[in-house]
Order: C-alpha cells, then structure tokens, then sequence
C-alpha cells in the first residue's frame, strides 16, 4: 500500500508505459541523483490550505506540482515532458492514505539547454495544479 503522495505518485508514473520507457524510475522528489543517467525527472510540491469564504470553509485544498527534466537532448527532454502531461493532465482518483484527487491540471511549460565546458544538458519545466478533497 501508499504510505505518502510521493510514493503515490513514483508508483503510479513508473507504471505508465511511455514515461517508463524514457526514464525508468529515475524520479526523485526535490532533487535528482548526480550518479544516474539522463533523462531525469525532479519534482517539488506545495499545498495551500482551503480558503475561508462567506459559505463557510472550502473543501478543496490546492498543491503546485513543479517538474525539471533534464536530458542530453532537447527531444528526449520533450519527450518526457510530454509522456509526463499525459500521465498527469486530468488524472483523477486516490491513493491509500492521502486525500482524494478531484482532478490533476497542467498549468505550463517552457525548456531552457544549459552548456558547462564541454557538457550540454537541456531542461524542460512544466507545473501541474492538483486539487484535492481537504480532510
């Protein structure tokens, strides 16, 4: 069983077949490892709590999900980004022990190449707006 949205979420995006086919399970919560290949994904989470409104309190809290990809090309990094929209974007459900997802939401992109010496990375960030049923 899931014990957090973390694992959660490594569980269910290496499940998917195209993400699975271009990075594995090279999927890391806030950092990603200087010892493994490329393409990698890196991602950060923030939750704001439900506002208070006239009604009463609302009961759906928000969490900003910020991916960075980074890859030895920009196609491969494209390519992740691409099969992670599709994972993700209008993803609906649960996991044991976290509160119900009422829909996951892509809210943009952009791609940047990074050159040190001799090394060319490129990088393509991309942010997803889940809400959730507040508990």
């Amino acid at each position: 069983m899931t014990a957090t949205l973390d694992e959660g979420l490594f569980d269910y995006l290496t499940h998917r077949a195209g993400l699975a086919a271009l990075i594995g399970t090279r999927i890391h919560p806030d950092y990603f490892s200087e010892d493994e290949d490329l393409p990698q994904f890196a991602y950060s989470s923030r939750t704001t709590a439900p506002r208070t409104r006239n009604k009463g309190r609302r009961r759906c809290a928000r969490q900003f999900t910020d991916s960075d990809i980074w890859a030895d090309t920009a196609a491969e990094a494209v390519a992740v980004m691409k099969q992670l929209c599709a994972a993700l974007d209008g993803y609906r459900g649960s996991s044991s022990r976290t509160s119900p997802i009422v829909g996951v939401f892509f809210d943009g992109a952009g791609r940047s190449r990074t050159q040190h010496a001799d090394i060319q990375r490129f990088n393509a960030i991309s942010r997803f707006i889940t809400r959730r049923n507040w508990t």
